[in-house]
């Protein structure tokens, strides 16, 4: 289960959205459920980014989809954190706060900036997309770090040179879209520009001047961004994502970890614990979650996968000592 890299929902939510609207693709034509957009701070395993990407061009049709979706996207899309990362007066504090923010959107990945005379080179690079869709999640980054900066200079800026991951067929209406030279089949994506376009102050979408803090909980997940080694902490996440299938399985969490069912039953017995546990562990705090944005019980068992209340009411109580009506009595003055 080495090298389990995790995506948060907010990350490519606006991208699944306009396809979708775009191509009239249905969401049950996916194999990434719908239910993984609903809260934004989710983790996706970047495994099921790959696999979404292939899904995407088999399903338009379309090898330049991307492209041709990402003009309709806009860069502040991304909630609270949009608004934290807007609220400099200049590029370059934008840009910095992309860079050392990424690794919460996205772990495996990173993005740094870096200067050759006058020219600036924003780089992201990500290991861990597989080659066959790279050029995907490279144009997707590309075009973000493309209106980020049109966002401070204007609609009528154009890179000095993108170079992307991967190569298309119809590489003119990359041209177009970028509006400079694109540079193909390099390891990492990057976007050149002259080093004064850095010190722009002036946001040419200025908003109304919004509130800036998440609350705690989204706070809380933003942070909360599993390393690869941790290997109890990575289980965690990949059971929590599971559970947008269902109750989680022994077969499909294994799978999501590269690990044969065996091989994951016996990681667990060597750190004295079993599946049962940790699922009720994982369940049990998502529950109290829900109960905190005041979902009724009823539907919380039913979004958990429960058939049976009184399944979940048992579980609840096993792993918080109380039922999830009394944990809502015991700490309502607090929801």
């Amino acid at each position: 289960m080495k090298g389990i890299h995790f995506i948060r929902a907010i990350a490519f939510v606006n991208l699944y959205r306009h396809v979708c609207q775009k191509y009239h693709i249905k969401a049950e034509q996916l194999s990434l459920p719908e239910s993984v957009f609903i809260n934004p701070m989710a983790l996706i395993p970047l495994s099921e980014l790959n696999i979404f990407f292939k899904e995407l061009e088999q399903l338009t049709n379309d090898p330049d989809f991307i492209v041709k979706v990402m003009v309709g996207t806009n860069a502040n899309e991304l909630g609270a954190i949009g608004r934290w990362i807007f609220s400099g007066h200049d590029l370059a504090t934008t840009i910095r706060r992309i860079n050392y923010g990424s690794n919460c959107l996205q772990s495996g990945a990173f993005m740094t900036g870096s200067q050759t005379g006058s020219i600036i080179k924003w780089t992201y690079h990500n290991p861990f997309i597989t080659n066959d869709v790279k050029v995907h999640d490279s144009v997707r980054i590309a075009s973000f770090m493309l209106k980020v900066i049109r966002r401070y200079v204007g609609e009528t800026f154009s890179p000095m040179r993108v170079m992307l991951s991967g190569s298309r067929v119809n590489q003119q209406i990359y041209k177009d879209y970028f509006g400079c030279d694109i540079g193909w089949n390099y390891s990492q994506t990057e976007l050149w520009f002259h080093s004064d376009t850095r010190l722009a102050t002036i946001q040419t979408e200025v908003k109304p001047k919004q509130k800036l803090a998440m609350s705690s909980h989204d706070l809380d997940e933003f942070l909360n961004m599993p390393q690869s080694d941790d290997e109890m902490k990575v289980i965690y996440e990949i059971v929590n994502y599971s559970c947008h299938y269902g109750l989680p399985t022994l077969n499909r969490v294994a799978t999501l970890l590269g690990l044969s069912d065996q091989q994951f039953q016996r990681k667990l017995h060597k750190i004295n614990l079993n599946f049962t546990i940790i699922c009720g562990y994982v369940l049990s705090n998502s529950a109290v979650n829900l109960i905190a944005k005041s979902v009724p019980v009823e539907e919380i068992a039913g979004r958990l996968g429960y058939r049976n209340i009184d399944s979940f009411n048992r579980m609840f109580k096993k792993h918080r000592g109380v039922t999830p009506a009394q944990y809502v009595d015991y700490f309502q003055e607090y929801f």
